[in-house]
């Protein structure tokens, strides 16, 4: 069991129920998104992937029409985000603002409140004390309703700040919850409500589509776009064996990112995750960069059709890839090893880019060695 943390559109979904007038946004989805905002309001329309202080990082736009949506939405996604929010602006002055939290614990629901909120909070942490359900000063039904929806969807922590309090009123201004993920089937949220304060590279979003695609497995973490060693591998507990070499060898800086797959991907699942790789390689600014294709034995992953997967996204690249002078070096194993390791040798012979060639008759970490001897030459 984990603690996630959802969106803050469907946080605000789950806590205010039907009347809810916030709109998702999504950069894919972005022209019919915007269909949905009201042509007469004005909006707030924020970054909606779990950052903190969005306001002092620049990931918010105050006062937007909808015609103004687009434009306001692309300056954000511009940063790396992919995932929006718009809601309306509520006019309000700072002082009505205050701050509660709700955090589920061994001995119950711990409240945290003070008559301060948005960033004046941070200013007055001494102002913030703990309450019980029974004693916090906010309207009764409010915090009724806030500890039911956490029993019902399974949330372990839910802040609210700023929250305005009118009467008998509660507004969620800015609201950030936290579930526990053994309990997705029983609720309302899912995988696709859950975010992440990490941004994407375009690499990894990419990768991150090929894998919620496919049966098989696929993943790479950029470290360094402009680096000199870059790495396709195949096969958890090898990929790690071969990654860490280059830090055996103190020679990190030269590591671009890591990433691996398995699970048996077909040709054309190759070819788009070679191709992502490649394409980033050539934008590094590295005076010389090697390429390595390596991996331990596989049990049932064909290595002919994953060398005809990455000659056909090489070919595409190959003027790019000479000019460059970038040399690949494989180390690969597992069924119709001979045949593939032939078709993969001949293709970087006859382009000028071989650097080396090896089978299941060589140590793993050999080929992470030449390649370093090759950019450090």
């Amino acid at each position: 069991m984990a603690r996630v943390k959802l969106s803050e559109y469907r946080a605000k979904s789950l806590l205010v129920g039907e009347v809810y007038n916030g709109v998702c946004l999504h950069s894919e989805t972005l022209e019919q998104d915007i269909e949905k905002l009201d042509e007469h309001a004005s909006y707030i329309i924020k970054v909606d992937q779990g950052m903190k202080k969005r306001g002092k990082q620049g990931l918010l736009r105050l006062n937007v029409t909808a015609p103004e949506a687009q434009p306001a939405v692309q300056s954000l996604a511009e940063k790396g985000f992919t995932r929006f929010i718009a809601e309306p602006m509520l006019p309000h002055d700072d002082s009505e603002e205050c701050y509660v939290s709700f955090e589920r614990t061994r001995d119950g629901i711990k409240i945290m409140y003070s008559e301060h909120g948005g960033v004046t909070v941070e200013d007055k942490p001494e102002s913030v004390r703990e309450y019980s359900i029974d004693d916090v000063p906010l309207p009764k039904l409010f915090v009724q309703h806030v500890t039911e929806v956490m029993n019902n969807q399974h949330m372990s922590f839910v802040e609210i700040n700023p929250l305005l309090v009118r009467g008998e009123e509660c507004l969620l201004l800015d609201a950030a919850v936290l579930v526990d993920s053994a309990g997705e089937y029983e609720s309302s949220w899912n995988q696709n409500d859950i975010v992440s304060t990490e941004t994407l590279s375009k690499l990894e979003q990419a990768i991150k589509d090929l894998n919620n695609n496919s049966p098989a497995s696929f993943s790479f973490k950029l470290l360094n776009p402009d680096a000199s060693l870059w790495m396709q591998l195949m096969g958890g507990g090898a990929c790690i064996t071969i990654a860490d070499e280059a830090s055996n060898q103190h020679k990190t800086q030269y590591v671009a990112g890591y990433g691996e797959y398995s699970g048996g991907p077909n040709t054309e699942e190759i070819y788009l995750y070679t191709s992502r790789v490649l394409d980033q390689m050539l934008e590094s600014r590295a005076s010389k960069k090697a390429f390595i294709i390596a991996g331990g034995a596989a049990n049932f992953s064909d290595v002919k059709v994953m060398f005809k997967g990455v000659i056909q996204a090489m070919k595409e690249r190959q003027a790019r890839l000479s000019s460059q002078n970038i040399k690949v070096f494989v180390r690969r194993a597992g069924p119709n090893e001979t045949e593939g390791l032939a078709l993969i040798s001949e293709y970087l012979h006859r382009n000028e880019i071989f650097g080396s060639v090896h089978g299941s008759e060589t140590v793993l970490t050999d080929v992470v060695s030449e390649a370093l001897e090759y950019v450090d030459a």
